[in-house]
């Protein structure tokens, strides 16, 4: 190894190190590249090394890395599911808290990971967006709840936090009542403290569904036990033990790192093979049934728009997006190359011509006109092309363009799409390349309506939607190129509301002539639009997603594939795969299309689902 190397592999055996022993697991794999960071099972990935760093750049990913440990050591994952809420505002703040939990243990034992997870905190915010915004409706609530709860637990908040939590600190002083006592003396009870969040979510006014019995059930049963002592719990004891050695060799490594970081020219060496994988997949977990009722509404739909690409941007800046988008898919070549050839040869396979030989009739088979030469008593021999099995198809791409997707998300989903685009023209598919989201963050003009309307109660989705067609399913992937860079744009990522654009996608095909209608959903989460969620049900808008996968899976012909980046949608969709991160989307996308065009395949799948 050379010297400039050394302080790249000792930092990266530094943080192995001290994840090691925060966690408590010694057989924990830890590995740094790009892509969304995990930590699952015995193995975690944390951010790349990378040699432009400066000292604050590495704090943050020591604040990542820390983060993952504390959440391993003291997290009950099986405990936080069977205490959870159901997907909205309700369960973003009972998530936010959990991690304040987690991070104020660390805080209070080290120091040094105080100040890491200080600096990770704010470039959450800065990713995020939070210092530009401007009122209350556009700060998430959960996150505002959690950042409380850390100030509460005595851990210093950077500015960009500072600037989130305060549009909600009045609200959150009004309605959180006694509980801050009670989460500062359960810090290290998790089960105890999930049952005080609750009470707490619910006095905010979120999910009132809680207020059982099961929250305050064995009160009475432990009320002549004393009050527990507030000495450290053999969990914090073993912690400090652990970490005492490991953690002075960290900090005294980590201080080695130049910031210039000239000495890391050679970390991203291992990176292809450090990112090969993710962790495994987590087991599936029992989901109600799709409602087959629908009371979804919006508040109006008069601010609503479907767009073609090319209408939202002058050429000259789509032209430099799709340059963007050009460069990610020349860095890629050979994957992409692959992937293309693989699909279309499986697709061309099928559409191979078959002949009957040796007829009496038909056209004349050339192949035998030597032997005829060669005796010409010899019968004239006919051939007979066979009808292909291959049916007139019409793929649609429904990819989810929320903020959540910011980043490597939806450059990959922009490269899939344009590979398929163009492998799927070549083999006679027709192809719709489709993107949602709304057009504006956490309320528009709808929400704006719906406040000088006197703020009616339960009025329904209150976002602007924003249906994008980048490609028709008749357009030439020639004259669609360059609309696809459009996904470049990072000020399109807003909110993502699923069931409505779910609806719209199918409702584009469902009526074609071709013979079969495949619609592919690419997502990494749940849908989330804080002005809907913040006055209607939790599960408004996830309610009406399983209503509009129903009414698709169950009650049309179109066939519906989904893909989760990182989130789990197999809970909602019949036929469905998660990936872990971003950097498989282009292997799922083809092995799903390569299955679903795989006829024998296909028949036993819906032979189970039967």
């Amino acid at each position: 190894m050379s010297k400039t190397n050394g302080p790249v592999e000792e930092f990266k055996q530094a943080v192995t190190s001290t994840m090691r022993a925060i966690s408590g697991n010694n057989e924990l794999e830890v590995t740094f590249g790009h892509g969304k960071p995990y930590i699952q099972g015995n193995r975690a990935r944390i951010p790349s090394v990378d040699k432009t760093l400066n000292e604050d750049q590495l704090a943050v990913l020591r604040g990542v890395a820390d983060n993952f440990a504390l959440k391993e050591r003291f997290h009950d994952e099986a405990k936080h599911r069977l205490n959870s809420p159901a997907p909205g505002v309700a369960r973003d703040i009972f998530e936010c808290v959990e991690q304040a939990r987690t991070a104020s243990i660390g805080s209070y034992l080290m120091k040094g990971v105080e100040n890491n997870l200080s600096a990770q905190l704010e470039q959450h915010c800065i990713d995020k967006g939070y210092a530009a915004v401007e009122n209350q409706s556009q700060a998430p609530l959960g996150e505002a709840v959690g950042l409380y709860v850390r100030e509460q637990l005595d851990m210093p908040l950077p500015p960009s936090a500072l600037h989130i939590l305060d549009m909600w600190r009045e609200h959150i002083d009004t309605h959180i009542g006694d509980q801050l006592d009670e989460l500062k003396d359960s810090v290290l009870d998790q089960e105890e403290f999930s049952k005080i969040s609750r009470q707490l979510i619910a006095n905010l006014g979120h999910d009132d569904r809680w207020m059982d019995d099961d929250i305050d059930g064995d009160e009475d049963d432990n009320s002549d036990e004393p009050e527990p002592e507030t000495a450290p719990s053999d969990d914090e004891q073993e912690f400090e033990q652990d970490i005492s050695d490991d953690a002075d060799n960290a900090e005294a490594i980590y201080g080695e790192i130049p910031a210039n970081a000239e000495a890391m020219d050679a970390a991203e060496e291992d990176n292809e093979q450090e990112e090969a994988g993710g962790p495994p997949k987590e087991a599936n977990i029992s989901d109600e049934a799709a409602p087959l009722d629908n009371f979804y509404k919006s508040y109006t739909d008069q601010f609503d728009e479907v767009i073609v690409a090319d209408e939202m941007l002058d050429a000259e800046e789509l032209d430099h997006l799709r340059g963007v988008l050009d460069q990610h898919l020349l860095d890629s070549q050979i994957v992409i190359s692959k992937l293309a050839n693989r699909l279309q040869r499986k697709l061309l396979a099928k559409q191979n011509r078959s002949w009957n030989f040796d007829l009496e009739e038909g056209m004349l088979d050339t192949s035998r006109l030597s032997n005829i030469i060669m005796d010409p008593f010899q019968a004239l021999a006919f051939k007979q092309e066979e009808d292909t099995k291959f049916r007139d198809t019409v793929v649609s791409l429904l990819i989810d363009s929320s903020g959540s997707m910011r980043g490597r998300s939806i450059t990959i989903a922009a490269m899939c799409a344009d590979i398929l685009g163009r492998t799927l023209e070549r083999c006679a598919v027709k192809v719709e390349i489709l993107g949602f989201t709304t057009r504006a963050w956490r309320g528009g003009e709808s929400r704006e309506k719906w406040v000088q309307d006197g703020m009616p109660d339960q009025p329904g989705r209150l976002n602007d939607l924003l249906h994008i067609i980048y490609k028709s399913a008749d357009m030439p992937w020639r004259s669609s190129r360059r609309n696809l860079g459009l996904m470049m744009r990072d000020a399109l990522l807003k909110e993502n509301i699923d069931g409505e654009a779910l609806l719209w996608a199918h409702n584009r095909i469902v009526g074609r002539p071709e013979d079969r209608k495949i619609l592919m959903v690419i997502s990494d989460g749940l849908p989330v639009d804080n002005s809907t969620l913040l006055v209607n049900p939790s599960n408004f808008l996830e309610q009406h997603l399983k209503y509009a996968i129903d009414k698709i899976e169950n009650h049309s012909s179109v066939e519906l594939v989904a893909i989760g980046i990182g989130h789990d949608v197999t809970h909602h969709y019949r036929r469905a795969v998660k990936i872990i991160d971003a950097e498989q989307l282009g292997n799922a996308m083809t092995d799903q299309l390569v299955d679903l065009f795989d006829e024998e395949s296909n028949k036993k799948k819906k032979g189970r689902q039967k």
